[in-house]
């Protein structure tokens, strides 16, 4: 981003999303598949890089967690909403295909009127997406974390729900209500970050987080109980990643932020591969509980480090 314009970014991602929709549509070869997909990824994590770079950047400091809050409520319930199109539009011939070409293009309206960004910085930033962990290991780590658990979570949590004898119906509503708290809890998780203490706020969502592990597995037996406590649990646990962002506005600006949020997505990335690796594996270790287990180590271990206040701030970059 020191050298490209961050709207002309933005428009080229969402062409290139169409056209490799496009291409999906038109093969059915698996390698084909495969690149294709490939691709897209990356293109995706230069649209989220520049979004969120751009996002907090601009939001005014006062409101920057309400702002925030509000952008993970309308991604949490993106996700929510992709598979509910799949349902209504079937799985075969070209219509999902359409409805995703369709969407992309709505997405990318607005930039019709927005303005022209570029990062308030352009110097060489002082880290990079290795040594960010580093620099702000805190941020880094929340970022694994919480891609373990969703990813975990998500991929395992109805196998758990049928293996402690839950009927189908109930093992999939603990994800419905799960992410639900995710995209609704957002906001006022953001809203406390700017009225309060962000570390206060961080520290708190961590601790739910962890609470939420120890319970949930402990209240199967009690449908509504289960419930709330997922509601609660999965929220609180994505309030971590809304607080870590307006960490990261607070504490980085211009080409710095950019790389920053690079490497949110690069550690993201590796918590989103570890977590269902993870807790498949210890789920055949300890059939089915060694999922709830590795949910309590994770999120305890983030809980004892998320106090320490030499943690809030960047350090200094290797060779500084």
């Amino acid at each position: 981003m020191r050298h490209l314009e961050g709207r002309n970014l933005l428009a080229a991602g969402v062409i290139v999303e169409i056209a490799l929709i496009y291409a999906l549509m038109m093969t059915e070869s698996l390698a084909a598949w495969f690149v294709i997909r490939f691709l897209g990824g990356l293109t995706g994590a230069v649209l989220f890089v520049v979004t969120e770079t751009w996002m907090i950047e601009i939001a005014p400091e006062p409101h920057r967690g309400r702002v925030m809050g509000l952008y993970n409520t309308t991604l949490a319930l993106s996700f929510a909403l992709g598979p509910l199109m799949l349902s209504i539009t079937g799985v075969a011939g070209p219509t999902p295909f359409v409805a995703g070409m369709t969407l992309m293009a709505l997405a990318g309206m607005p930039l019709l009127f927005a303005g022209r960004y570029r990062p308030s910085s352009v110097e060489e930033p002082a880290f990079g997406v290795v040594s960010f962990l580093k620099v702000a290991p805190l941020l880094a780590i929340a970022c694994f974390v919480v891609a373990f658990k969703d990813l975990a979570a998500s991929s395992l949590m109805p196998v758990y729900g049928l293996r402690v004898g839950l009927d189908e119906s109930a093992a999939t509503l603990m994800l419905f209500f799960g992410a639900i708290g995710g995209a609704l809890l957002q906001l006022p998780i953001g809203w406390a970050a700017d009225y309060f203490d962000a570390r206060k706020v961080l520290i708190a969502c961590a601790l739910v987080a962890f609470l939420g592990a120890l319970v949930w597995p402990l209240v199967v037996g009690s449908k509504i109980l289960l419930w709330i406590t997922l509601f609660l649990w999965w929220g609180f646990f994505a309030g971590v990643y809304t607080v870590t962002m307006i960490l990261a506005g607070q504490w980085f600006k211009g080409v710095e932020l950019a790389t920053a949020m690079a490497a949110f997505g690069a550690y993201w990335g590796i918590g989103a591969f570890a977590g269902p690796l993870i807790g498949g594996l210890s789920m055949d270790l300890w059939d089915p509980y060694g999922l709830a287990l590795v949910m309590v180590i994770v999120s305890g271990g983030f809980l004892i480090m998320s106090p320490r206040k030499g943690l809030y701030g960047p350090r200094s970059a290797p060779g500084e």
